[in-house]
C-alpha cells in the first residue's frame, strides 16, 4: 500500500513538473524564438534540479538554525516526521533523475 502510494506520489511530480517544463518552455519560445525542444530540454533539466534540491529537509533545517543556535540548541540530528509516503531520496530516484534524463536527452 506504501509503495503504490510513494508511486503515485511520484507520478504526480513528474506530471506536474512536465507541465511546469512545457509551460516555461512554451513561454521561453514566445519570447525569444528558437526550438521548442531543445527550450523544453534545458526547462526539464532545471525543473528536474530544484525539485532535487528543495524535495529534502536541507530548506527547512536552514530556516530553523539560527533560531535554534539564538535559543542555544544543538542542530538537529534525528530525522523528521515524513508526511508523505515519498522521502528525499525517493523524490530524487523516481522524479528529479527521470526529469533531468529526459532534459538531456531533448537537449541534444
Amino acid at each position: 500500500m506504501l509503495v503504490v502510494r510513494g508511486l503515485r506520489q511520484a507520478a504526480v511530480m513528474l506530471a506536474v513538473g512536465a507541465a511546469l517544463a512545457c509551460a516555461a518552455a512554451g513561454v521561453w519560445v514566445a519570447v525569444a524564438g528558437g526550438d521548442f525542444g531543445q527550450r523544453l530540454g534545458i526547462s526539464l533539466i532545471v525543473v528536474g534540479g530544484l525539485i532535487g534540491l528543495l524535495s529534502g529537509t536541507l530548506v527547512a533545517r536552514a530556516e530553523t538554525s539560527d533560531a535554534r543556535a539564538f535559543l542555544g540548541m544543538g542542530p538537529e540530528r534525528e530525522q523528521p516526521e515524513l508526511s508523505g509516503a515519498l522521502g528525499p531520496v525517493g523524490v530524487f530516484l523516481f522524479v528529479a533523475v527521470p526529469l533531468a534524463v529526459v532534459g538531456l536527452v531533448l537537449a541534444g
